[in-house]
């Protein structure tokens, strides 16, 4: 595969870790938005699905205290109290990540970091549930003020997208979500060490800063 100059992160919306490299993610763009990509991860998809037991509800309280002592990024009570609290909460990756997609193709350039800002958004802080499709439907059209619907984009496509970024993942061999990788000018991918930065935004963006102006050359 041969991938464009720029950073390339393999994210999940439904991924914590992913939430907390959301400084990082955004600092980028406010200055290289046409050299960073987002390729849908796919956490929770198939056979990965899986409902909240006591055990995995512990397993989510204490990786939320470590990203949120990281990186300060809120996690809501409507989230930690009432959303984690539903008992037939599925985690399901795939209508966030179709949501990605659409939104990919049919909004404006750059409008995919609004939007995974207001999706993650939406259920760490705001306790919405984006598992369901008219809740990421809702979403897309309040972060880009257009009505994108999950329905433009096949749900095999996303699996092909997903599936894209895993290879990606494989390739530099990222150790799950999300995993950043720059692509070089002759295609060369190398895995960012990405988690040293979390609540660093600004040593994130020196760091990668030199590799990111070949691209305006």
């Amino acid at each position: 595969m041969f991938f464009q100059t720029g950073i390339y992160w393999i994210i999940d919306p439904l991924c914590g870790w992913s939430y907390g490299a959301l400084p990082l993610i955004n600092r980028i763009a406010q200055r290289f938005p046409q050299a960073q990509y987002l390729l849908p991860g796919g956490l929770f998809i198939g056979a990965q699905r899986r409902r909240i037991d006591a055990s995995w509800l512990q397993h989510v309280h204490e990786h939320d205290d470590r990203i949120a002592k990281l990186t300060g990024m809120p996690f809501g009570d409507a989230y930690r109290h009432s959303l984690l609290a539903t008992e037939d909460l599925l985690l399901d990756s795939l209508p966030a990540s179709q949501g990605l997609l659409a939104v990919q193709r049919f909004a404006q350039a750059g409008a995919e970091t609004d939007y995974l800002n207001a999706v993650q958004s939406a259920w760490y802080r705001d306790g919405r549930d984006i598992t369901r499709a008219s809740v990421v439907d809702e979403i897309i059209r309040q972060s880009c003020g257009q009505a994108i619907s999950l329905t433009q984009v096949r749900a095999d496509e996303t699996i092909a997208a997903i599936q894209h970024g895993r290879m990606l993942m494989a390739q530099v061999r990222g150790q799950g979500f999300p995993t950043a990788v720059l692509a070089d000018r002759q295609g060369v991918t190398t895995l960012l060490p990405a988690g040293q930065f979390y609540g660093q935004p600004e040593q994130f963006f020196a760091t990668v800063t030199p590799h990111l102006e070949q691209t305006e050359h």
